[in-house]
């Protein structure tokens, strides 16, 4: 699967502030998985889950915000751990207006575009969490699958159409051929 219409990224700083709330929600969510023994991607998502709420005005709530920025902050904190992915603080473009809400999301929570300049592959860490945790959209496979896939497709073990999310866009690359099984 793939975004149907690519998405222009200017890379900036970030700022003390961003870096420190990426930090932050980083050690929230290790902390949360030593409390309530989520081993898994999808524990974490089912936990988080379990705790969005929406306000009067059926928006979600700050702490739903919060939680589930955290959880897309993590989730790129794995994939930092296990690709060539690098976490990249960036302005986007707007000229969609059907893009515009996507992009206020991801400005409102930084630290979840993850890049590899060389390889020309971007992950949007935080609407692939959004979608996770859409009920109309519930997948067919878990979080730790689409994680699995993302690291696969990084290291050139799978095709872009093959990850199951449509949130990442970028180039396929070769395996090395002393990696190749």
């Amino acid at each position: 699967m793939t975004m149907e219409k690519p998405v222009e990224l200017v890379p900036r700083a970030f700022t003390r502030r961003e870096k420190t709330s990426i930090r932050q929600d980083v050690k929230r969510f290790e902390k949360i998985g030593r409390d309530h023994g989520c081993v898994s991607m999808e524990d974490f998502a089912h936990f988080v889950s379990d705790r969005v709420k929406s306000n009067s005005a059926g928006g979600l709530t700050s702490s739903s915000k919060e939680l589930i920025r955290g959880l897309a902050v993590y989730f790129g904190e794995q994939l930092l751990y296990n690709t060539t992915l690098a976490r990249l603080a960036v302005d986007f473009v707007d000229d969609d207006s059907t893009l515009r809400r996507a992009i206020a999301w991801h400005e409102e929570n930084p630290g979840g575009v993850l890049v590899d300049r060389f390889a020309g592959q971007s992950v949007f860490a935080p609407s692939i969490i959004l979608e996770r945790l859409d009920e109309s959209h519930r997948w067919p496979v878990s979080l730790d699958e689409i994680l699995d896939q993302i690291i696969d497709w990084n290291h050139g073990y799978l095709f872009r159409e093959e990850v199951e999310t449509l949130f990442i866009t970028g180039e396929d690359i070769e395996p090395d051929a002393s990696m190749a099984a």
